[in-house]
């Protein structure tokens, strides 16, 4: 999933190797377009979360066996009647569940039986990485580019990594210099001026007695209005792991400038956005993997065994139990093509194209899901995406760039189904590329991973680069609910820690998250005692 997917020239970019995403030009067509998602009777049962976090679980669910390893509770498919897979309000406007269904049904669950078609991204979804040898790399490499392309100050590159900084979800405010964390409805709980804290009366006086900025509003009432464009050129929205380290490398280069004299005066503009992103169009885009132009790639080249760590074997085992069911599956990554094959060959082995019906590379997601790119051939021999269309697209091939209503329609053409029903299934850790664009905009459904989960088991060997106390948790700040634990709970079928978790359960097992809001195996102590106002889409 490493793959730009905002670019210089129409914004932002997505901190993956580089790829344009056009989303102001959305198609009008829409394949398997959802009908409209209406609020769930489990909206009505969320106004007191701390009973819902004491006694959620369905008497099914806690009768039910655990997962091996995994703390999850699972059913057989012969059990499913017994609780609903998921709630809503009829077009009569009545429920289709009685009063006493619904008390017994405070969670939700995926059934891996119910899909014809499941998709994976690649980059911290099948494949994980090493955060702090990572983390250290992009902070290093995005600094040097600063110093030697844009001519800050040497000094900058003495600065410590300062881990404590880091927290994916974060949104930096290029005019103004700041970094922000929002709450589920857009309000700023936190924020810096550079690196250093600012006051409750700071906050207030920048933005407003409501703590809101425009466009982080904007984003949160539409993430892909946000996406290019004007907007884009004033903010970024920290998605995942290889965009963490430019929100401390923003914040010290910030630094530097109101050190030096130079910082704005009213009415102006910090310019260090547009500097950070350069660096990051400069390291991450595809041209510069073979020409040694990005250290950040030579380093991965030189060294990939340092910064991606080897998926465990039950995935690869998973992965085959789930097309010998009957599946068909993908793999969906904003990786270019020589970029995936070195990351997936490390961690799933030479040959790991054989788990896939299909393989697409470059896919500049979340356009993939909502335009109608051609898909591109590629030469798999030399690792190269070829100036030609790939017209009819067939199974056991790579592919480059792309959309979902041509790859959804081959692959109901394999299950000898109408594309309407071909239901899918995608796991991805980019919330607005691989799991709220395609709920939201096409009828999936979406298996969110955020390793943030895992900082509670006391054995998650990157406790440092994630967990932050300046910050505070991913999912809650001083009991309110962040925006990205909003998003999670309404457009996530589950959120997990990890794909090896789901893979401990067959394809015909059921697996019942004990709260409302899908976070699995269990709630985020911060969100125990908070309200989640959003409400399952689904």
């Amino acid at each position: 999933m490493l793959a730009l997917g905002r670019t210089a020239s129409l914004g932002t970019l997505s901190a993956r190797p580089l790829a344009s995403c056009h989303l102001a030009t959305r198609t009008k067509t829409k394949t398997n377009e959802p009908k409209q998602r209406q609020r769930t009777d489990v909206c009505l049962l969320l106004r007191n979360p701390h009973k819902l976090a004491l006694n959620s679980m369905t008497p099914l669910a806690r009768a039910a066996p655990a997962a091996v390893g995994t703390g999850i509770a699972t059913h057989s498919h012969s059990q499913q009647q017994q609780t609903s897979r998921r709630l809503h309000i009829s077009s009569a406007g009545k429920s289709r569940y009685s009063a006493s269904t619904i008390m017994n049904s405070y969670h939700k669950e995926l059934l891996l039986k119910d899909y014809d078609i499941v998709g994976f991204d690649l980059d911290g979804t099948l494949l994980r990485y090493n955060l702090r040898e990572m983390s250290a790399l992009i902070y290093a490499v995005l600094k040097q580019f600063l110093v030697e392309q844009r001519g800050y100050d040497k000094e900058l590159l003495a600065q410590p990594l300062n881990l404590d900084f880091l927290q994916k979800g974060l949104f930096l405010d290029g005019p103004r210099g700041n970094v922000l964390k929002l709450s589920n409805e857009a309000h700023i709980l936190r924020a810096t001026h550079g690196t250093r804290l600012l006051s409750d009366a700071e906050i207030q006086a920048i933005y407003g007695q409501d703590r809101k900025w425009e466009i982080t509003t904007a984003f949160y009432r539409d993430p892909l209005s946000t996406w290019n464009g004007e907007a884009s050129t004033q903010m970024r929205s920290l998605l995942d792991y290889f965009d963490t380290p430019s929100a401390l490398v923003f914040a010290q280069a910030v630094d530097q400038v109101d050190r030096s004299g130079r910082k704005p005066k009213t009415g102006e503009q910090y310019q260090v956005w547009q500097d950070v992103q350069a660096g990051l169009m400069n390291i991450y885009s595809r041209e510069n993997f073979a020409n040694d132009k990005s250290m950040y790639f030579k380093s991965m080249r030189a060294e990939p065994g340092r910064f991606v760590l080897q998926t465990d074997p039950s995935v690869m085992k998973w992965l085959g139990e789930l097309r010998k069911s009957g599946k068909k599956l993908f793999l969906l990554t904003g990786s270019n093509v020589d970029f995936a094959n070195l990351t997936a060959t490390q961690a799933l082995g030479k040959d790991w194209r054989k788990y896939f019906e299909f393989v697409v590379t470059y896919a500049k997601k979340p356009g993939f899901f909502t335009l109608q790119r051609p898909f591109m051939q590629v030469d798999v021999e030399q690792l190269a995406e070829l100036p030609q269309e790939a017209g009819e697209i067939k199974p056991g091939e790579v592919y480059s760039q792309g959309n979902w209503h041509q790859l959804h329609a081959a692959m109901a053409m394999m299950l000898q189904k109408e594309p309407s029903k071909a239901k899918a299934l995608y796991f991805g850790d980019n919330i607005i590329q691989d799991v709220y664009t395609p709920v939201k905009h096409r009828d999936f459904d979406a298996v969110a991973i955020a390793e943030e989960l895992l900082l509670e088991d006391g054995k998650y060997p990157y406790t440092a680069e994630l967990d932050s106390q300046l910050w505070g948790s991913y999912f809650a700040l001083d009991s309110t609910p962040t925006l990205w634990a909003s998003f999670i709970s309404s457009y996530a079928q589950l959120c997990v820690p990890s794909v090896e978790q789901v893979a401990q359960t067959s394809p015909e097992q059921r697996i019942v998250c004990s709260n409302p809001y899908g976070f699995s195996p269990r709630l985020p102590k911060e969100l125990e005692t908070v309200q989640l106002e959003s409400c399952w889409r689904g």
